[in-house]
């Protein structure tokens, strides 16, 4: 399953950033700045070495652990976003118009990866191992605001100055976003400390 899982992911990639390098309809940079690309390539990362591990017949260890707990927590954000996104009406027919790809990086990976973490996580994380989820999305949104003016360019509306009414509101959006990470990596953790499946064995 999780060979199967990155070579879709690995695929999805590939053909979502494949304006650059094959037609050069759009820039590098910005394609490989949306937060659903970084994510994905985190959980790429964390499948070869669960494969990796797997294929050893090596436990897990808990960093790889925590690796796949923030992997799936951003690959979940990133597509409850995009599908909060295209609810609204003006963009509604975008989910009708939506690659495949797009699709599977918004939708159905993220659901592949809740029920990996879930079903495959033998240990029982400590719930303080969510509070690194943060780690990466505010590091994110620190280059994303530094870069945006000189490139005149922003992943997403809600971290545009103009587009979202300001620092103030892009703050708020912030917040709401954090509370949203938290609450997806405390969820997931608290999954590994459910089931027999996470009891020591012998």
């Amino acid at each position: 399953m999780r060979l199967v899982a990155l070579g879709v992911t690995v695929w999805a990639l590939l053909a979502r950033t494949s304006c650059f390098y094959i037609y050069g309809t759009c820039v590098a940079v910005n394609v490989l700045s949306y937060f659903t690309i970084q994510s994905h390539v985190i959980m790429s990362i964390a499948l070869v070495l669960g494969v990796t591990f797997a294929l050893r017949r090596s436990p897990e260890p808990p960093w790889l652990s925590t690796l796949r707990l923030l992997a799936t927590t951003y690959v979940v954000v990133s597509g409850g976003i995009f599908a909060l996104l295209i609810v609204d009406a003006a963009r509604s027919p975008f989910l009708l118009q939506a690659s495949i790809p797009t699709q599977l990086l918004h939708f159905i990976l993220p659901v592949y990866a809740v029920w990996d973490f879930v079903v495959l996580t033998r240990d029982a994380l400590p719930f303080r191992t969510a509070l690194l989820s943060l780690g990466f999305p505010v590091v994110w949104a620190a280059y994303t605001l530094v870069r945006g003016p000189s490139a005149n360019w922003y992943p997403y509306f809600f971290l545009d100055p103009d587009e979202a009414g300001g620092y103030g509101m892009i703050s708020f959006y912030a917040l709401g976003l954090s509370v949203v990470i938290l609450a997806v990596a405390f969820a997931l953790v608290a999954s590994t400390r459910i089931g027999a499946h996470h009891l020591p064995s012998g």
